[in-house]
């Protein structure tokens, strides 16, 4: 009866996670960033960004979805003040690869990201820009239960193209990245139902 008790709760644990991410399934995440400094009238500066994404996973493993990113910033006061906002919206593709311990994976991400934004003086004109950027992302996932994952992603690969003024010709820039930086990773939270 031992044997057969154990037999399942070790059948029950190995499907839990899997189970997560099996086809028609959703999983939820992003990111939420508030930051304020003041150093002195003119240093005041502070941030805001929102970024949620929603995955859907048309087969075991393998999810689609959508990341949304909106970022405004601010620094100075008064006539000085300077404020920036951008907004990005693009796809993302996931893929999993569990372990023997069916509660920790892999995956590796590839996501492409359309973005605009305005910056200028707070009552002036502002300056209208733009970018396009395509990143891979290796990184390892926990799932403590049948809904909730801790996630650690780095990225390793990334290419940018910029325009920082869409009004002049002959402005923009391209970035291509490619390198580990161990002491600047993403960890968060997903949750998957």
């Amino acid at each position: 009866m031992k044997k057969v008790l154990l037999l399942a709760v070790f059948i029950v644990g190995t499907l839990t996670a899997e189970a997560q991410t099996q086809t028609g399934n959703l999983m939820l995440g992003g990111a939420l960033e508030f930051r304020s400094t003041s150093r002195q009238a003119a240093d005041n500066s502070s941030s805001f960004t929102l970024s949620p994404s929603v995955g859907y996973f048309m087969s075991d493993n393998f999810a689609l979805g959508l990341s949304v990113g909106f970022e405004t910033n601010s620094t100075g006061t008064g006539s000085d003040k300077t404020v920036n906002n951008s907004f990005g919206l693009g796809p993302f593709a996931r893929y999993y690869v569990f372990t023997s311990n069916s509660q920790f994976g892999f995956f590796g991400q590839a996501a492409l990201t359309f973005g605009t934004g305005a910056s200028g003086l707070a009552d002036g004109p502002k300056v209208n820009s733009s970018y396009l950027s395509f990143a891979l992302s290796p990184g390892a996932a926990y799932f403590f239960n049948e809904h909730w994952a801790l996630e650690l992603m780095i990225t390793t690969l990334g290419i940018t193209s910029r325009d920082p003024n869409k009004d002049v010709d002959n402005d923009k820039t391209t970035e291509f990245t490619f390198g580990v930086r161990s002491l600047s990773p993403s960890v968060g939270i997903r949750y998957h139902f």
